[in-house]
Parts: structure tokens; C-alpha cells; sequence
């Protein structure tokens, strides 16, 4: 009788789909690190990781080529998906992270039975940090730093060595909710920001539709109720948040300030105006040399 063949291995399941509440999801910006953002990864088995990576040239670039072979290596089932990012603008990574966040049906920062992203914000640059921390304090997400006892990075030659960082634990990063504006006053800014930042408080009271008649009425309010409505909008917007700065008078204009910018990067439904170039698309990579 012929020996039997041993029966070929059976690939591991793949990991949840984009969007399941399930689905255990780490992101991580690379700078010149690579155990830092490879091991919690791995250790918590995810499903997937979001790679934040500079968008242009890059000197990191071997490093992250690095963590993308450990990743395949060390999980086959786990999907990492690199997202070119503006790792030294507030505005852009905070766009990145929200598309991330609303990719996967995490912006419900109370949802039960949703497992949380898990963000590294131990690695990438200082403003990638700060990013992912408000963004876990947003939206349905955890922070989590990574100490290190020994590191060898060297600033005047990042190279990847067989052993870069020398990790000793993963700490929770205590953070607590932001509460965002009411949705009235978020189309404030927006409204703004459609109109390159600055506009007339007439201009304004037209693009919120704040002429127009309520409560089935015939007759628009008069110009008076007009200025009301809008004084009732504007008044905290300036006051308690400093989102906008408003001149004295009816015919005064309403100017967004870097404040509200900030405020639109967090709570607006459509990306806010930022200086420097946009964050390129999220794609998937699906091999370590392409």
C-alpha cells in the first residue's frame, strides 16, 4: 500500500471584514520604530492594521517596509492597510484617523458591543500622537503607549536593525470624552468654511437658511429675527468655544478662526479646509513588495 500524504496545512480563516463591530483593529503611525508597532499588534492577534505613513518622500520608508514583513510574518491571516498620511499637520491626520473611524463604524463613542480601535500613540511624530489620542477621545477608540527599555534609533542614520527597540510593556492611555458642539452650530462652520472662511453675517443668515419661515408660516421673520437667529448661534460659538470671531454690527462678518478648524477636523461631517497637501486614499496592501 502507498504511504498516505500527509493532508496539505489549512490556511488560517481570514480576519473579520471592514466595518464589523467584531473586529479587533489596531493603527499605528512608523517612524523609525518597528518592534513598537509590530508587537501589540500582533499579541492581540488583530485583524487589522492601519499603517500611517508620510505622504511624499519618505526616510522612514525601509522601516515601514520592515513592519509589513514582520506583520506578514508573524500573522498570515491579519490585513494591513497603508494610509499615506500628513504626519506633521493636526488637520490632515486628524482627517486620516476619521475616515479610518467611520470606515470601520467606530464614531459612536458609546456604542455597546463594539470592540474599540486600538490606536498606538507611542510611535510616528508628536502630532500623529496628539491626533489619535483626540480621536480616541471622539470616536470608539483606546490609546495605548508602548515603553521601550533600549532603543537604538540614531537621528543622523535611521537604519533597521534586527532588534530596534526593546519593548517592556503596553500602558493604557487615560483619556475622557470631548462633547462636541450641537449639530446647529457644527453648520456654522461648515457653512463657513464652504465660503473660503469669512463671510458677511447677511451672507451668513442666507447659507443657513435663517431667512426663511417656520412653523408653516407665509411671511419670512423680518431682518430683526433674522440677526436673532443668528446672534443665538454665534454667541456661544464665540463665547464658550472661540470657534469664530465675529464683528459688532448687522452688517459685521463672521471669521473662522484656527479654532474652528480644528473643531471642523473634529466634528464636521466633510473634511475642513487645512494647509498642505490632502492625505491620500487608504489602500490595502496585498503583498510586502508591492
Amino acid at each position: 500500500m502507498a504511504p498516505r500524504r500527509p493532508a496539505p496545512a489549512r490556511p488560517d480563516p481570514p480576519g473579520l471584514p471592514v466595518g464589523d463591530p467584531r473586529a479587533r483593529v489596531h493603527v499605528a503611525a512608523v517612524g523609525f520604530e518597528v518592534e513598537r508597532v509590530v508587537e501589540p499588534i500582533l499579541a492581540e492577534r488583530a485583524d487589522r492594521a492601519y499603517l500611517l505613513t508620510r505622504d511624499g518622500g519618505d526616510l522612514a520608508r525601509p522601516f515601514v517596509d520592515e513592519v509589513r514583513r514582520r506583520l506578514a510574518e508573524g500573522d498570515a491571516r491579519l490585513e494591513v492597510r497603508v494610509a499615506a498620511t500628513p504626519i506633521w499637520d493636526v488637520f490632515g491626520a486628524l482627517s486620516q484617523l476619521r475616515r479610518i473611524f467611520e470606515a470601520e463604524q467606530r464614531t459612536e463613542r458609546r456604542a455597546g458591543g463594539v470592540v474599540p480601535i486600538r490606536v498606538n500613540v507611542s510611535t510616528g511624530t508628536k502630532i500623529t500622537a496628539i491626533a489619535g489620542t483626540l480621536a480616541c477621545m471622539l470616536w470608539r477608540g483606546e490609546p495605548y503607549y508602548v515603553q521601550v527599555t533600549e532603543s537604538w534609533y540614531s537621528r543622523r542614520t535611521p537604519t533597521v536593525r534586527a532588534v530596534n527597540d526593546v519593548v517592556a510593556r503596553v500602558d493604557p492611555v487615560g483619556i475622557y470624552e470631548l462633547r462636541a458642539p450641537s449639530r446647529e452650530l457644527v453648520e456654522v462652520l461648515e457653512a463657513l468654511a464652504r465660503r473660503g472662511g469669512s463671510l458677511r453675517k447677511r451672507e451668513l443668515i442666507r447659507e443657513l437658511g435663517l431667512d426663511g419661515a417656520r412653523g408653516g408660516s407665509a411671511r419670512g421673520p423680518t431682518a430683526q429675527a433674522q440677526h436673532s437667529r443668528l446672534r443665538s448661534r454665534l454667541a456661544p460659538l464665540e463665547g464658550k468655544w472661540g470657534f469664530v470671531a465675529a464683528d459688532p454690527g448687522g452688517r459685521g462678518r463672521v471669521r473662522l478662526t484656527e479654532q474652528g478648524r480644528l473643531a471642523l477636523a473634529l466634528f464636521g461631517r466633510s473634511d475642513p479646509p487645512a494647509p498642505g497637501p490632502g492625505p491620500e486614499r487608504v489602500h490595502r496592501v496585498n503583498s510586502i513588495n508591492g
